[in-house]
């Protein structure tokens, strides 16, 4: 059994509270976080980038944060032995003479809310999964056309403070990544749950299906064009907003357009962003690394952005209510966003963008100008859209353009969400559907 090579729970208990019981500091928080990852994957026909398949044994990392004074403090470590950690304490001890005063105090939080998590977390085949399992699921899910890439991990977190919490959880994700099809005329999709029941892979393997194209490229289009995305590629936007706008560390930088623009109307009135860490289909959690309770939070209404993310501490920087989502290290991401659906069908959405492009696939996208949220990345699985319905595929794409413009023209919304983990979301993932943006005039061929 893979989840016998975690730590068991009771000697987690044991170190922390011995730690705890030896430090001097006013506030003391312990932080455990054990997981594994593994990937696997199915060739087919097409080219697909990829790692190689691999199994990892658990890794541990151990945060120690402590308050003395008003002062912050902190260290993280791999050894989870009682007297490095009283080490790393002291080490906090010192790292926090040259930090700033906050005002608001208690800085951690305490443990008098009572947590009350309905959703399943971990599926114990997931746990388990080995490379043959995991590639067996792959030939069954995907046959001979597509190419499945199969990663999952499963996950142990505990926090314990000064102040009386005691949180702990195991959790299991899975994501299959699926490509029909070779070079621009491929088809792509993705998709993320915490168990296998949850992942629907027959859909993912769908959607790629239908997203794949056949026939000789088309003829790029000149000029401004509407553009429809892909739930994936949505996400993918998301993902750069999450860490360059809604982060503490960007807000409190003030390189987050946030620092000037917080309730003011910066994008379409239909956008309506939200962190739910409760919702299924998603990836639901039900703390975050402070040991904070996830509810849901409205980050965008209307197109008006309301806060960032913020721990406890940061919250007290910025004079703001903190949002319980604390990863780890010194700053704080969504973990959980979701785009409120619109009611846009597919058909819909076509004949909204029609004689634009459809993107199924982003690449990470780069962001240079953080404040302006210009992005740089390439466009995959591109179609034009000729009468309102799926034209001739187009070659990669280089698509160059403020964020803040593009969703500002937002035209439509689709009805059916993806979910997708991304990197900026720990313990978490981001839902989307497809969305329309109007014309843009950022696309070109690459060279």
């Amino acid at each position: 059994m893979a989840r016998e090579k975690f730590h068991p729970y009771r000697q987690i208990r044991e170190v922390f509270e011995q730690v705890l019981a030896a430090s001097p500091a006013d506030e003391t928080e312990l932080v455990w976080f054990e997981h594994l990852h593994g990937v696997a994957s199915h060739p087919a026909n097409g080219s697909y980038s990829e790692s190689p398949d691999y199994v990892e044994e658990p890794r541990l990392t151990v945060l120690v944060r402590i308050v003395e004074g008003g002062r912050q403090g902190w260290h993280r470590t791999e050894i989870a032995e009682a007297n490095l950690l009283e080490s790393g304490v002291r080490q906090a001890l010192a790292l926090a003479k040259i930090q700033k005063k906050v005002r608001r105090r208690p800085v951690f939080p305490t443990g008098k809310r009572k947590l009350e998590f309905a959703h399943p977390l971990e599926d114990p085949r997931i746990v388990d999964l080995d490379l043959e399992a995991a590639q067996e699921r792959l030939r069954e899910w995907c046959g001979d056309t597509i190419h499945g890439r199969l990663s999952w991990t499963a996950t142990r977190l505990a926090v314990i403070n000064s102040h009386g919490l005691r949180r702990r959880s195991d959790a299991t994700q899975v994501t299959l990544e699926t490509a029909c099809g070779g070079g621009a005329c491929s088809g792509r999709a993705a998709g993320s749950a915490r168990s296998f029941d949850d992942l629907r892979p027959e859909e993912i393997c769908q959607r790629a299906l239908e997203c794949s194209a056949g026939g000789e490229l088309g003829e790029f289009p000149q000029g401004a064009l509407p553009v429809v995305l892909a739930p994936e590629a949505t996400a993918e936007l998301l993902n750069v907003l999450n860490t360059f706008a809604f982060s503490s560390r960007a807000y409190l930088d003030g390189t987050s357009f946030l620092a000037r623009h917080r309730n003011d109307q910066v994008f379409g009135r239909d956008f309506n962003l939200r962190d739910d860490a409760t919702q299924v289909p998603g990836v639901p959690f039900p703390f975050d690394f402070e040991g904070s309770p996830k509810k849901p939070l409205d980050v965008i209404v209307k197109g008006q952005p309301a806060t960032p993310a913020l721990n406890f501490f940061q919250g007290s920087q910025a004079g703001l209510k903190p949002t319980a989502q604390a990863v780890g290290g010194q700053d704080s991401l969504f973990s959980h966003l979701n785009l409120l659906p619109g009611d846009a069908s597919e058909e819909e959405l076509l004949a909204a963008a029609d004689g634009g492009l459809r993107v199924g696939w982003l690449d990470p996208p780069e962001c240079d100008e953080p404040e302006q949220l210009r992005i740089r990345t390439t466009a995959r699985c591109v179609r034009r859209i000729e009468g309102g319905r799926l034209g001739a595929p187009l070659p990669d794409l280089m698509w160059e353009e403020s964020l803040l413009s593009s969703l500002a023209r937002l035209r439509a919304i689709g009805r059916d969400p993806v979910v997708r983990t991304m990197p900026s979301t720990i313990l978490g993932a981001i839902t989307a559907p497809s969305v329309v943006l109007g014309e843009s005039d950022g696309f070109r061929l690459k060279d």
